[in-house]
Formats: structure tokens, C-alpha cells, sequence
């Protein structure tokens, strides 16, 4: 999955639909998009949603189930690694690295701070990135992190 250097880093909602379509082009080529994915039509398996297969009885799943759920949760680690490649240090910090949280989740966080473009909500922040000033070097990191987190 790593010849995939073309795609561009998500910085903000300024990139995000590019990196959408990118990251999308990719998980299709390597049969992952499932994942993602919230499609419903069973004929079409490419955009079909895939859950975590679950065993007949739960206290004794067979070889079968075993094997399926295995190559699900890895299947879903995966993506979560490609991803995350491909985010900015801030975004990585709103990005939950719960092991029980499936890159579906994931998707949807971004998508949910990023894909939309609210223009009041960019004046307001636009106006708040405009009234920050920096006091003296103490207040650096202080500054910076105001100014990374709006």
C-alpha cells in the first residue's frame, strides 16, 4: 500500500476533499473501501458496508470464524495505519487510538471536523486567529498551540 506517496497530507478542511477522494481511490484499489463505507446495495460489493463477522455461538467460534474475524481486524488495522499516514500532527491528536475504535469511526471524526465548509464558522475562526498575539518567547508554546488547535 505504500506506493500511494501522491497523496497529500490532511492539513485541514483546505485539503480535505482532495485527500478524501485520494485516500478513497486508494482503499478501492487495495478492496478496503468496504470498511469505510456505509453502502447498502449488496450488488455492489465495492461499496457494500462490511461489518466484523461475528460466530455462530460465541463461546465456540469455529476455525472458519476465526480466520474471518481475524483477516476483518486486521484488514481494519491496517487501514487505520494507512490513514493515519497520511494525517497532520493535529488531526492525529483528534483521531482516538482506541483499539476497539474501527476505522469507520475514525472516517466519520474526520469527516464530520473537515468535510464541511461553513463559511461563518471559518469567519469566526479566521477572527480568532486574528485577535491571537504572542506576549514574548515565554508565551510560545502557548501561542502555538492556540493557534494549531483553531
Amino acid at each position: 500500500m505504500w506506493k500511494y506517496n501522491h497523496i497529500q497530507m490532511l492539513t485541514g478542511t483546505e485539503n480535505y476533499h482532495a485527500w478524501w477522494t485520494d485516500m478513497k481511490y486508494a482503499l478501492d484499489t487495495e478492496d478496503l473501501w468496504c470498511h469505510i463505507s456505509t453502502g447498502t446495495n449488496p450488488s455492489d460489493p465495492l461499496d457494500f458496508m462490511s461489518i466484523k463477522p461475528l460466530p455462530a455461538v460465541i463461546t465456540q467460534p469455529t476455525k472458519v470464524e476465526t480466520l474471518a474475524i481475524r483477516k476483518w481486524l486486521v484488514d481494519n488495522i491496517t487501514i487505520k495505519g494507512f490513514i493515519h499516514c497520511f494525517l497532520s500532527t493535529p488531526i492525529c491528536q483528534i483521531v482516538t487510538n482506541n483499539q476497539a475504535t474501527t476505522v469507520c469511526t475514525i472516517w466519520d471524526i474526520i469527516g464530520r471536523h473537515y468535510g464541511c465548509r461553513d463559511l461563518s464558522t471559518q469567519f469566526v475562526i479566521h477572527k480568532q486567529l486574528a485577535a491571537l498575539h504572542m506576549k514574548d518567547a515565554v508565551n510560545v508554546s502557548c501561542y502555538v498551540g492556540e493557534h494549531l488547535s483553531l
